[in-house]
């Protein structure tokens, strides 16, 4: 296994606790165990009771997590079909200590064009963290960045392919608050590609872990054919202006 000991990482796509649908190690210890296996310094973090349960619970036990390792940084997550608390409900989470919100989409089913997303979407304006999205067919990116173009905030899209790649460049020319993320951009030139394109700012690593191979997602960036300037900036660099945390 090759460690990534070398490099500061931190990771801005991982989650614990359950996963229903495969049979799979997703708790919390699997999580440690494989940050330490893998040299990864701090992980954006989310529970997964709130994708697939109750997300206020959730919350509750990603915050509870983060407080005993200081490594892992708390994500919100709100389930739209049930979320009616608007502005306020949003101060709270970010008074509460949450840097960002990660919506569960492509778990739980909902369209973009949906009115309880376009109230999270406005309700995010000035609260200075970002909003992680899952977008992974034709067109939601295209979406995303139409209702988030004049928004104050970072966009991140998680689970983009090599086949939205396109898409994520022309709408990420024009909304300058789109990021993507890492972890599914395979083929054996996609990073340069997006490095070329729209800078390596623009470019956060995440892996999915533990629901996902960690080292998969790790050499779809340290084999790209980039400066290695890029290469911290996308492996942490980035995610870390963006939520105001210090390296």
């Amino acid at each position: 296994m090759m460690h990534a000991d070398k490099r500061f990482i931190v990771d801005a796509n991982t989650v614990f606790g359950t996963y229903p649908k495969r049979k799979t190690d997703v708790s919390l210890k699997n999580l440690i165990r494989t940050m330490d296996l893998n040299g990864v310094e701090k992980a954006l973090t989310v529970s997964l009771k709130g994708a697939f349960y109750s997300y206020e619970e959730g919350n509750e036990e990603t915050l509870k997590v983060c407080d005993t390792d200081k490594r892992l940084i708390p994500l919100a997550t709100v389930d739209p079909r049930r979320f009616i608390g608007g502005r306020e409900e949003m101060e709270n989470l970010v008074r509460r200590g949450f840097k960002g919100l990660r919506l569960f989409k492509d778990i739980q089913g909902y369209p973009l064009d949906y009115s309880p997303i376009i109230e999270i979407i406005e309700s995010m304006e000035g609260l200075g963290v970002p909003l992680l999205v899952p977008c992974n067919e034709y067109g939601c990116i295209t979406l995303l960045s139409r209702l988030t173009a004049d928004k104050d905030y970072p966009v991140i899209i998680l689970g983009c392919t090599y086949s939205l790649l396109s898409e994520f460049i022309v709408s990420a020319r024009k909304n300058r608050n789109l990021y993507v993320e890492s972890r599914l951009l395979a083929s054996s030139d996609s990073i340069e590609v997006l490095v070329e394109k729209i800078g390596a700012s623009r470019l956060i690593f995440g892996s999915g872990m533990p629901l996902e191979y960690f080292q998969a997602s790790y050499r779809i960036v340290e084999s790209a054919r980039i400066r290695d300037e890029d290469r911290n900036l996308i492996f942490g660099g980035n995610i870390l202006r963006i939520i105001k945390e210090a390296g």
